[in-house]
């Protein structure tokens, strides 16, 4: 360049990739290999960008690796990729000791942790073991 040019146009992008770091092209290979049979070309261009994306949006690549599983394991489309993402790291924590009622409706129905006893109405004899 001559000393009386000056510069025209934009500057060089920064490069995506640092070192250590994953790419969307990546993780889709990785999603590829975990496949029977190679996805079609419309699903695996639609996936890469909505990875890419997530990438951009400065998401951890584990998390991203956790949602693709899902998504492969349930056959999904890949535009619920961001919500698998979103499901992945703003999960509930799993309550370990929370008890749960006899019928099923959850511990909210449960007043009590003691073990389930039928109604039986003292005053009235029972049939069990006789004759009704």
């Amino acid at each position: 360049m001559d000393p009386g040019s000056f510069l025209t146009g934009r500057e060089a992008p920064a490069p995506d990739s640092v070192a250590g770091s994953v790419s969307a092209k990546e993780l889709v290979t990785e999603y590829i290999r975990a496949c029977q049979r190679r996805p079609p070309e419309d699903f695996l261009g639609l996936l890469g960008r909505k990875v890419k994306v997530l990438l951009d949006e400065r998401f951890e690549p584990q998390d991203i690796r956790v949602a693709l599983e899902r998504l492969r394991a349930k056959g999904l489309h890949p535009s619920v990729l961001p919500s698998l993402v979103n499901e992945v790291v703003n999960a509930a924590p799993q309550a370990a000791a929370v008890p749960s009622s006899a019928s099923g409706a959850g511990p909210w129905a449960s007043t009590s942790t003691s073990r389930y006893t039928p109604y039986l109405n003292p005053t009235e004899p029972t049939t069990f073991g006789g004759r009704l």
